[in-house]
């Protein structure tokens, strides 16, 4: 019986340029709806007095992307005096993940009410109306993805 030595190469080229599309998409699909969702709040602000809030409201992009210190900036000139939250950067692999929201400490109160005051939402809407075509856009890029 002849000795025999079976040699297989798996080469992932096809694989790798895909994943790269597929990334780069999906990286585009989060900024444009992190951005329409920062539009959609700040078209729709809370009832506010100085514009301190709506101006505060900021997209972060992981990997870089976005303003938190210019939305800080005019929330401060807005209302000196003004109590920021820190920046809160997500986590995620670059671009795949957004943080969208204002930075006045008392943009939680307003979105989501106290026992004294009853919620006034402005980024919660925002976020639903972006939900669908979100989706959808996700749901676009694999099924082209599927198809070849």
């Amino acid at each position: 019986m002849a000795n025999s030595d079976l040699e297989v190469t798996v080469t992932t080229d096809k694989l790798d340029r895909l994943s790269e599309e597929l990334n780069g998409l999906l990286r585009d699909v989060v900024s444009v709806a992190a951005f329409n969702i920062e539009r959609r709040a700040k078209a729709v602000p809370p009832p506010i007095d100085t514009g301190a809030t709506m101006n505060s409201i900021h997209v972060t992009i992981a990997g870089g992307g976005g303003d938190y210190r210019a939305s800080a900036t005019a929330a401060k000139f807005l209302k000196p005096g003004v109590e920021l939250l820190p920046e809160n950067r997500p986590d995620g692999p670059n671009g795949l993940a957004a943080r969208i929201g204002p930075s006045t400490a008392y943009a939680p109160p307003l979105e989501f009410g106290t026992h004294n005051m009853p919620a006034r939402p402005f980024m919660t809407p925002s976020f639903e109306a972006e939900r669908q075509p979100f989706i959808d856009a996700v749901r676009d890029i694999f099924r082209g993805a599927a198809r070849g």
